[in-house]
């Protein structure tokens, strides 16, 4: 039996350094999205590629080298193309060409790695968190008082809601960290479901995190990127250990048990059980008691106890009025929808997606819930079931247009798709409330998924409960399949993303003072998420402001910030105003500590750009600049003679578009920060709707991103390239000599 051949020793070793590079690059990053459930590629750090493939590169030369057999099998072939083919060689009319292309791309991408390494670019700051610091001892000797308690299932409710009251906009009515606010935070809020954060530490550790909060961090902890709040503030100790139970228990692990060095375990652990006995009820029940009473209620009728701090509220189970179905309009939903449903969560609202569950407990609280409803024993819904999706293209896209047009869409979403039509502000759903049309722009917040199949689904049955018709009756299939691809074609591609730097580009003119000037449009944007601020009192949890849109051009003396978010309603003749604010560190530090990116702290002050639409035509200024030192403390406004930011905002189509200008340094520069070229420097971003009631800390927020001057390449990232390529060039010319010499014998 013949042997397979081998592949030579050249191309193996040349072959299996091309996956590595493949796999640090690309592969990893994707890995890590899959791994940790995210939206986008994570990608490995520049030290961390250039370690790996450093050891790569020498796992490779000590391979090649274990041998004189293997070095020469591994030079053989760089030999033989040095030497290149002999006249009259077969082939040797192609070798010899392509022969002098890779002579010459050798010192050429030399060159390119070398200024690659060198040339200055905008990265994000690499930071080096501590997850779990060490417990004050001031702490270590607590034990929860509440586990022993013999109502130990009335403590157990008041618990959950608490947390679902208090700790449920970051880390999620599933205890999983994707509360709604944890969008708009850059360090996420911990998932308590992770078998390595509350599972691993003490009881006393989870209850000294919940009582400081960020502020109780130590500085390798990175306190100020925290927005967890300090609880003792708000919440009395019984609270805070109620609490800490109802986070294990939500979570479904046990604290770690305290050690002793003599090995006898401490008495409080002994009393240590499941957060929650098992009970005679039902699963479906079990599981709705723990997970969904707190909001939707005991009866189903959506008056929870957290009811009334959730805008939209809770959906009302026993009217059987579902919004997200396949099922006609007025009919109530399939199991399959209400599974869809429990398992994605729905955007915008407090119900997140319950993947935390198996798909055996999603059922069974599913089949709980259908019995709050008569609707559900009516007979079988009638399921909407399109043709194959028609591809979009051109065509169909004008047609969906005109569809959009005369299906009056345009009515309630307006013209753009931005939820400003005429008709918005009347809207109400079936129980009175007022309900805001979806801005189409945001895919991320469409509720029933945001691809042109959902849509569809969306326009054939209808919203039941809100405004949203059925148009299964007045578009033909055709027509709403062009109507969802025109939809999807609205949403835009300024979404958020993990990148946190914003590159300001230089411009020879003086930079623009307005949102029209037509150097805005090539010039590179941030997409900054925001997040409803939850970390002081009065906290906020519906936001009107989710992201916006940040660019920044500068020149020799100015620097000047566009920003622009969208809003329905254009608040700017009274109180409360929509208003935006720039934030930025008074002074930057050296090493990674900052003021916190919520107004600072004591003794790390933050300057503040603040725009309010419409103060200038009352007499005010329209940017006024002010200095803080945390939320605690009251803002104080610069003095006149400091007053150097110019502002001018315009609102159009349902869109903010606000310029921000200063001088690169201010007047004074114990007032405001110096913006030098080349520095990454800290900047946040606060805004209020005025519509959506938002005012004083009523706001939505940022966490710290960064912006960078373009700065011109120091000569030394044009020189060492170049030197590069005429060293590599030399020694490739010596190389060849040799070769054709036989100073060196090809094997």
């Amino acid at each position: 039996m013949s042997r397979r051949p081998r592949l030579p020793l050249f191309w193996s070793v040349l072959l299996a350094l091309a996956f590595v590079v493949a796999l640090l690059w690309w592969g990893l990053p994707w890995l890590a999205m899959w791994a940790a459930g995210g939206a986008r590629p994570l990608p490995l750090p520049g030290v961390a590629r250039a370690i790996y493939l450093l050891l790569a590169l020498g796992g490779a030369a000590v391979y090649v080298t274990r041998s004189d057999e293997a070095l020469r099998e591994f030079l053989g072939p760089v030999l033989a193309g040095l030497r290149g083919p002999a006249r009259g060689a077969p082939h040797a009319r192609w070798q010899r060409p392509l022969r002098g292309v890779v002579l010459a791309l050798v010192p050429l991408l030399a060159g390119l790695a070398l200024w690659a390494w060198t040339a200055p670019r905008a990265e994000s700051p690499t930071i080096l968190r501590i997850q779990h610091p060490t417990l004050p001892g001031a702490y270590e000797r607590l034990e929860n008082p509440l586990r022993a308690r013999p109502d130990r299932a009335a403590v157990l409710a008041e618990g959950r809601e608490i947390f679902q009251r208090s700790c449920r906009p970051c880390h999620g009515d599933a205890a999983d960290g994707a509360g709604p606010a944890a969008w708009g935070l850059t360090l996420k809020p911990a998932s308590f479901t992770d078998p390595g954060t509350i599972a691993t530490v003490v009881e006393a550790y989870a209850y000294w995190r919940v009582t400081e909060g960020g502020p109780g961090l130590p500085p390798e902890a990175t306190p100020w990127d925290s927005a967890m709040p300090a609880w003792r503030d708000d919440l009395t100790d019984e609270q805070r250990w109620k609490a800490v139970l109802a986070a294990y228990d939500l979570a479904g692990v046990e604290p770690r048990r305290p050690e002793r060095l003599d090995g006898v375990a401490p008495a409080g652990a002994a009393r240590a059980r499941p957060a929650e006995a098992p009970d005679a009820a039902e699963p479906g029940r079990r599981i709705y008691v723990k997970r969904c009473l707190a909001c939707h209620g005991e009866k189903g009728d959506g008056g929870g106890p957290v009811a009334p701090d959730l805008d939209p509220r809770p959906r009302d189970f026993t009217l059987g009025s579902f919004k997200l179905r396949t099922t006609g309009s007025g009919e109530p939903p399939t199991d399959a929808d209400l599974f869809r449903v429990v398992t994605r969560g729905i955007p915008g609202t407090a119900m997140s997606g319950w993947t935390t569950l198996s798909p055996d407990e999603r059922r069974a609280v599913i089949a709980y819930v259908k019995g709050f409803s008569p609707a559900f024993r009516e007979g079988t819904p009638t399921v909407v079931r399109p043709a194959r999706e028609p591809a979009a293209s051109p065509e169909r896209l004008a047609r969906g247009r005109e569809a959009y047009r005369q299906a009056k869409c345009w009515e309630c979403h307006g013209e753009s798709g931005r939820g400003d039509g005429p008709a918005a502000p009347t809207l109400k759903d079936d129980a009175g409330d007022p309900i805001r049309p979806t801005n189409l722009r945001k895919g991320w917040r469409y509720k029933g998924g945001r691809d042109a199949a959902d849509i569809f689904m969306r326009l054939s049955t209808g919203m039941d409960g809100t405004p949203m018709p059925s148009y299964a009756d007045a578009l033909a299939e055709d027509e709403r399949w062009a109507l969802a691809h025109y939809v999807r074609s609205l949403q835009t591609a300024e979404e958020p993303s993990a990148t946190v730097v914003l590159r300001a580009s230089r411009v020879a003119a003086p930079v623009p003072d307005g949102p029209d000037d037509p150097r805005w449009r090539p010039t590179p944007y941030l997409a900054v998420p925001l997040a409803g601020q939850v970390i002081a009192r009065p906290r906020w949890q519906s936001p009107a402001v989710d992201a916006l849109t940040v660019r920044a051009l500068w020149e020799g003396r100015a620097i000047a910030f566009l920003l622009e978010w969208d809003d329905p309603v254009q608040d700017m003749a009274r109180e409360p105003r929509d208003a935006v604010r720039l934030q930025f560190p008074l002074t930057v530090a050296r090493g990674p500590e900052r003021p916190h990116f919520f107004l600072g702290n004591p003794g790390r002050p933050v300057a503040l750009w603040h725009w309010r639409a419409g103060a200038r035509a009352t007499g005010g200024a329209a940017v006024v600049k002010e200095r803080a030192e945390g939320f605690r403390t009251p803002l104080v406004a610069l003095p006149a003679d400091a007053q150097d930011v110019r502002g001018r905002g315009v609102w159009r189509d349902g869109r903010w578009r606000v310029v921000l200008t200063r001088a690169l340094a201010p007047g004074d520069p114990r007032t405001d920060v110096t913006f030098t070229p080349g520095q990454l420097l800290p900047f946040a971003v606060q805004a209020w709707d005025g519509a959506n009631g938002e005012h004083g800390l009523r706001m939505s927020l940022s966490s710290w991103s960064y912006v960078v001057l373009d700065a011109p390449a120091p000569v030394t990232a044009y020189l060492l390239p170049l030197l590069a390529v005429g060293l590599v060039a030399l020694a490739e010319w010596g190389l060849l000599r040799r070769v054709t010499r036989r100073e060196i014998q090809i094997p």
